[in-house]
């Protein structure tokens, strides 16, 4: 897990080059463990010309030849995920976990593997993270949680104890589950929306009483 520390910085690409691909460089540069060498696209090749903040883009089939050199994280708050992932470790790359110094995870907790934490969120203890989870800023995990891979926690999302986030799920900015509540593979709360009972899976659940809007969803 990457905190901030004084170790050899490892080199390091995002897998993502929109808008959260910046937000994710700024975070990292509160971790000197970790040095950002580039960003990885793989849908527009023509991005490839580019540079973010001065840092250069990458094509995905570059992958291969960063692998044995480089880490990974992807900034991708959506579904979209998943794919760009898969098709990085297919090619050999690593992933780290990241929790900013400025967020924090009880020690009796598991955070897994390219899942990151971002500042001002909280996680209580007894909690279950999967791999490559996104927990965004302000978010608040209660304890005795389980959530599952490739989730994403928007900011200011509060989810009480006990509750169960399936895999492949997006839980909205400011939303509320509350205590003992399950959220289904791939379903969706929307923002600010309140949750009181359980949200079945590839639904989409919205409101004060997150009444299901949608069926047949895949997180967002």
């Amino acid at each position: 897990m990457y905190q901030s520390r004084a170790t050899p910085p490892d080199p390091l690409v995002i897998l993502g080059t929109r808008s959260f691909a910046r937000e994710v460089a700024d975070l990292l540069s509160d971790l000197p463990a970790l040095e950002l060498k580039g960003f990885v696209e793989n849908l527009d090749r023509d991005r490839c010309g580019e540079t973010i903040d001065g840092l250069p883009v990458f094509w995905v089939d570059a992958i291969a030849g960063l692998a044995a050199t480089h880490l990974g994280i992807c900034a991708l708050g959506s579904t979209e995920r998943r794919s760009f992932i898969d098709e990085a470790i297919r090619q050999g790359l690593g992933f780290v976990t990241i929790v900013h110094p400025a967020a924090r995870v009880s020690s009796r907790s598991a955070v897994g593997n390219g899942t990151m934490v971002c500042p001002g969120a909280q996680v209580a203890s007894h909690t279950q993270i999967g791999r490559h989870v996104l927990i965004n800023r302000g978010a608040l995990v209660g304890h005795d949680v389980e959530i599952g891979d490739y989730v994403t926690i928007g900011p200011g999302a509060n989810i009480g104890g006990f509750c169960r986030i399936g895999s492949g799920s997006y839980v909205g900015i400011g939303s509320t589950i509350v205590d003992r509540v399950s959220v289904g593979a791939g379903a969706v709360v929307a923002a600010g929306a309140v949750v009181q009972r359980d949200v079945p899976d590839h639904t989409m659940a919205a409101g004060p009483g997150a009444r299901v809007i949608r069926h047949d969803v895949n997180g967002l």
